[in-house]
C-alpha cells in the first residue's frame, strides 16, 4: 500500500508539472498496487498481470460501491499502455502521441478517481477486516 500511495503522490506532482500522460499512468499504477496489496491479504499474489479489477471484484464483492470502483478502475487499466506508448495502427491516421494528446482534464479526472478508489480500499480494509496501513 505504501507504493500505491507513492504513485498517488507522483501522479499529483506530474499533474502539477503538466506531464499529463505520465500522471495518468501513475494514477493507474496506484490503483493496481492498492488492489494487489489487498489481494495479497487474501493469499492471491499477482506478479504477472496488470489487469486486476476482476480479481479484486471477486475477492471483495461485499465492498460498498464496488461496481463504481471497478468501472473506474477498468477505465484506468485501459489507459495504462495508452498513456505511455505512441500508438500507430493505421497509416491513414496520425500517430497517437500520449504526451501530446492527454489534457489537464484527462489527468485531473484520473487523479481524482484514483484518490477516491485508493481511499475507499484503505477504508474498507480497516472497517471490514481491521487492517490498517500507515500511509500519508
Amino acid at each position: 500500500m505504501l507504493e500505491s500511495c507513492s504513485d498517488v503522490r507522483s501522479a499529483k506532482l506530474l499533474l502539477d508539472g503538466a506531464e499529463f500522460s505520465r500522471s495518468i499512468y501513475h494514477s493507474q499504477q496506484a490503483i493496481e498496487k492498492a488492489m494487489k496489496a489487498s489481494l495479497a491479504l487474501t493469499g492471491a499474489i499477482i506478479t504477472d498481470d496488470h489487469w486486476v479489477s476482476d480479481r479484486f471484484l471477486q475477492a471483495f464483492h461485499e465492498m460498498p460501491g464496488i461496481n463504481n470502483l471497478i468501472r473506474e478502475s477498468k477505465y484506468l487499466e485501459r489507459q495504462a499502455i495508452k498513456s505511455r506508448y505512441p500508438l500507430f495502427t493505421n497509416p491513414d491516421k496520425p500517430i497517437w502521441i500520449p504526451s501530446r494528446e492527454y489534457t489537464y482534464q484527462d489527468a485531473n479526472d484520473a487523479y481524482k478517481k484514483t484518490i477516491t478508489i485508493v481511499r475507499n480500499i484503505i477504508r474498507f480494509l480497516k472497517e471490514k477486516h481491521g487492517i490498517s496501513f500507515e500511509v500519508n
